[in-house]
């Protein structure tokens, strides 16, 4: 099985699979702030993501719906 891929073209699992998909506003790389998610790089983009949203991964979708969908102040820590 071939490993999966974002748009920027890292596999899922780079940095323990920790990363955001986010609109073209940001760049790939840009380093992002998320309360209670971390400190993130924005590795992929969404079809469905418009505005100020961001899509965090989850590696399971259990893990996913216990996040939910949450309303929080995002930091940007750097932008390339």
């Amino acid at each position: 099985m071939r490993p999966r891929i974002t748009a920027s073209g890292v596999p899922i699992g780079y940095n323990g699979g920790r990363f955001v998909a986010a609109p073209r506003t940001f760049a790939f790389g840009a380093v992002l702030g998320i309360p209670g998610y971390g400190v993130v790089e924005v590795q992929d983009r969404g079809g469905a993501i418009k505005g100020n949203r961001l899509d965090v991964y989850f590696p399971t979708h259990k893990q996913a719906l216990q996040w939910g969908v949450k309303y929080l102040e995002v930091e940007i820590w750097q932008s390339r």
